[in-house]
């Protein structure tokens, strides 16, 4: 048996927030904090959003310390190099780019900077440049971070 709903389905709010909920929640967090209690900020925030919306909106989203607009090329050379590097580990990559969450960069690479890369090796393979299978790593602090990441049988 699975785990019991978050919500009232029927009662909640689905698709893109509003304005003024965004401000209804930011303006409750910065008031109140989350109190760790997901589930019950919604109401108390006066929201009709469920509690798992209301968490990702403000971690993904509104937080103060989140960058948002294009990336940089040096943003990119950064995914890029560390995707080569270690693969799809969204949360460690994004820990190499202040302010930029894990979700904002693995759809960044999905969306976007995937197909930049595919044309990059398509013309380097038309002009004759042979690659390696993988570049160097780059000088981050990766192993620092990958004990805190790892999944059963990923050391």
């Amino acid at each position: 048996m699975g785990r019991a709903p978050c919500c009232d389905k029927g009662s909640v709010k689905k698709g893109p927030w509003s304005p003024e909920e965004d401000r209804k929640l930011k303006d409750y967090i910065h008031t109140n904090g989350t109190g760790g209690n997901w589930i019950a900020l919604p109401t108390k925030a006066g929201l009709k959003r469920c509690g798992k919306s209301c968490r990702l909106r403000w971690l993904n989203y509104l937080r103060p310390n989140i960058k948002h607009g294009d990336f940089s090329d040096e943003e990119d050379r950064v995914i890029c190099a560390l995707f080569a590097a270690i693969g799809s580990r969204w949360s460690i990559i994004a820990a190499q780019l202040p302010g930029r969450t894990d979700n904002d960069v693995k759809n960044y690479w999905n969306t976007k900077l995937k197909k930049k890369q595919l044309h990059l090796l398509i013309a380097a393979a038309a002009h004759g440049q042979q690659y390696g299978s993988r570049p160097p790593a780059p000088p981050f602090a990766l192993e620092q971070q990958h004990h805190h990441h790892t999944r059963g049988g990923d050391q």
